[in-house]
Order: structure tokens, then C-alpha cells, then sequence
């Protein structure tokens, strides 16, 4: 376009504007094509600097993978060893970016956890039931009791020097049974400054009966012993609510256990409380909010996207 336009007389300060490059560029549009013709437009002339590293990724790559490292300096002394180059630590970032790595936190696997048990348990029960809940035939709810500690939750930030944030004093505890629902993302709680008992699981069952009557209720719960106990059996059957109760060691399949997390980051994390009324108002306010203006959080986080570990126990 510029060449044509060039052609038409245009001046070359229209020319830029029209196709939103520099004069100059304009310029050697012009030159280039004096010179060379159309082929020479188009050729590629970015400058691509190429690492002096480049004949030994494929081996970086692939030591680093078996042997992964925590600190750029530690990458830097691994990738002398191969290449037989000194790189500084700017250009070793630079080589593990490009090479698709990046820097994570490691997580850990319940030691009783079995992967081919959650797995048959996603497939054959979990998902049949999340399918029907999308289809608004059921109402799913996964639930489980958060404890939070009267303490520090610290965490990390962007600070100039490090920040130290006072701890509360005391053990007091500030325990939410909560439950998620995965169509509308309701969230049912039921908070207490005591223990959760099977008592409080029947109060939460109570709650989504009267708040559901006409729907079937799924309740996905892990096998505490307040949970699994006849007590709470006979209340779900009184009230024709289904338990289903996950594998042993299986939080990762738990969606709550995301909600739990969220509290924390948005309300605990990083901050002082000096007192306990204070702590559980934050706790309560922030609760209180997932069920008005901060609804969307739940949207987003509450997904049936299902961490499960592909590995076979030994």
C-alpha cells in the first residue's frame, strides 16, 4: 500500500499515517523496492539473535526435567556443566523461559491417596451426577468444615524490606461447615466458635432440604467420622438428600477446598486481627459477600476441572 501510494504522489507524511508506520519507514519502502523489486519487500529482515546455547537445549532441556532445580543460580552452574558456557542469571532466565519451564510451587499427594480409586470414582459416580446437575435434574453440593486459627497467614508480596505481621495471641478457632453448589454456585455455611459435630452436619442437610424441597440433593463429603456416622445417615435418608463420600485421601476432588483457599487469600492473608470478634467479623463479612458482589469469584474457581495424579502407587 505504501508503494502504491507512493506512486499516486502522496507525500510521505500521509503515507505513514495512512499505514501507521514512521516517515523513515516509508522511506525505505521506497528504497527497498527502487532496489530490489516486490521480493525484496518481502523479505524478512527482523534481526533474530540466536543463544549462544542453542546446540545444547535439547540437553538442558532434558536434564533439567529429570533433575529439576529451585534457584536460577543452581540452573546457571547446571547448564555451565553441559554447554561448557557461563551464563549470568538474567540469560539463564531467559534459556528456561524459552525452553517452557517456569517457576512453580510444589504440591503435595496425600500419602494414602489412590489414584486409580479417585479416578474410577470421577468417571463411574462424580461426573454422571455433575452431568445431571448441568442439565438441572439434581443439585450437587460438595461440603467440608474449614478451621480457621486465630494467627498469622502470611504469604508473599512486593515489598521494599520484609514486612512482619504481629501474630494473634491464643488458639481460638473459628470453624465454617460449608456447602458449594456447582450449577448456581450457592454457597449454604453454617459457622460456630465450637467443634463441628454430626449435629452441625444434620443442620447443614436441614438448611439445603428447606432450600431445595423440590430437587434432588447430591452432598459430595469427605469420611470424617462427624460425617460418616449414623447419625447423619439417618438424617439424609429422613430427608431423602444422597451422600456420596469421596475416596480416602482425596481433598483434590473436594471443590470446596478451592473456596477455603479463596478465604484465606482474600481475608487472612498478610493481616493482623487483634482480636478474635475482629478475626471472625472479616471471616463472616467475606462469606457473606459470596452470595452477593463477590459471586463471580465463585463462578471462575468452582469448575469441574478435577486435579488427578496419573501415576500408579508402588
Amino acid at each position: 500500500m505504501a508503494i502504491r501510494l507512493h506512486a499516486l504522489g502522496t507525500p510521505h507524511g500521509h503515507i505513514a499515517k495512512a499505514v501507521n508506520v514512521s516517515a523513515d519507514t516509508v522511506t525505505n519502502y521506497c528504497k527497498a523496492y527502487r532496489d530490489g523489486g516486490l521480493p525484496s519487500l518481502l523479505e524478512n529482515r527482523y534481526y533474530r539473535p540466536t543463544s549462544a546455547a542453542e546446540g545444547f537445549l535439547d540437553k538442558i532441556l532434558s536434564d533439567l526435567a529429570a533433575n529439576p532445580v529451585a534457584t536460577v543460580k543452581e540452573a546457571s552452574h547446571r547448564i555451565e556443566n553441559i554447554s561448557g558456557m557461563a551464563f549470568s542469571h538474567t540469560q539463564t532466565r531467559r534459556i528456561l523461559k524459552r525452553l517452557g519451564l517456569s517457576y512453580r510451587k510444589t504440591a503435595s499427594v496425600p500419602g494414602g491417596a489412590d489414584p486409580q480409586m479417585q479416578l474410577a470414582f470421577l468417571q463411574e459416580e462424580l461426573l454422571p451426577r455433575l452431568e445431571e446437575a448441568k442439565q438441572g435434574k439434581r443439585r450437587v453440593f460438595f461440603v467440608d468444615a474449614a478451621h480457621f486459627v486465630l494467627g498469622a497467614f502470611l504469604g508473599m508480596i512486593w515489598c521494599l524490606s520484609r514486612v512482619f505481621v504481629p501474630a494473634g495471641s491464643g488458639r481460638q478457632r473459628y470453624s465454617v461447615l460449608g456447602a458449594i453448589e456447582t450449577r448456581d454456585h450457592d454457597l449454604v455455611t453454617v459457622r460456630t466458635k465450637g467443634s463441628v459435630t454430626a449435629h452441625t452436619v444434620c443442620e447443614l442437610i436441614e438448611q439445603l432440604v428447606q432450600k431445595y424441597p423440590d430437587e434432588p440433593v447430591t452432598l459430595v463429603m469427605d469420611n470424617a467420622r462427624y460425617q460418616r456416622c449414623e447419625l447423619v445417615l439417618k438424617t439424609a435418608e429422613n430427608f431423602g438428600c444422597e451422600l456420596l463420600f469421596l475416596p480416602p485421601y482425596s481433598p483434590n476432588l473436594n471443590l470446596i477446598e478451592r473456596v477455603w483457599r479463596l478465604v484465606k487469600t482474600k481475608t487472612l492473608r498478610n493481616r493482623y486481627f487483634p482480636d478474635f470478634l475482629t478475626f471472625t467479623t472479616s471471616i463472616d463479612r467475606f462469606l457473606d459477600s459470596l452470595s452477593k458482589e463477590n459471586r463471580h469469584l465463585l463462578k471462575s474457581l468452582v469448575t469441574h476441572n478435577f486435579q488427578t495424579f496419573e501415576f500408579l502407587k508402588s
